[in-house]
């Protein structure tokens, strides 16, 4: 897991019930993508150091609360934050 980073206001899903590490997984993603655009699953898992199982979770449940979306590039998924995922970043 990439260092303590600030909590992000869109990490906390609506959905889902939100423990610490979660909150802090979401947030990593969210300054990731906001860095780089656009990302693949793997290419976070291994930055942020966890299974790409356990990030395509998060990425599925970010993307049902529309902070997030997919892109298909090559038959592969790429992610990248969506208005509202922007708007978060833009408020912090």
């Amino acid at each position: 897991m990439p260092p303590h980073r600030e909590v992000n206001p869109r990490a906390f899903l609506s959905r889902i019930k939100n423990t610490s590490r979660g909150i802090k997984v979401r947030s990593a993603i969210i300054e990731m993508l906001k860095e780089r655009n656009v990302m693949s699953t793997i290419q976070i898992a291994e930055e942020i150091g966890l299974t790409p199982s356990a990030v395509r979770r998060h990425l599925k449940n970010m993307g049902t609360e529309g902070i997030i979306k997919t892109l298909k590039d090559k038959g592969k998924n790429l992610w990248t934050l969506t208005g509202l995922g922007q708007q978060a970043i833009d408020e912090t």
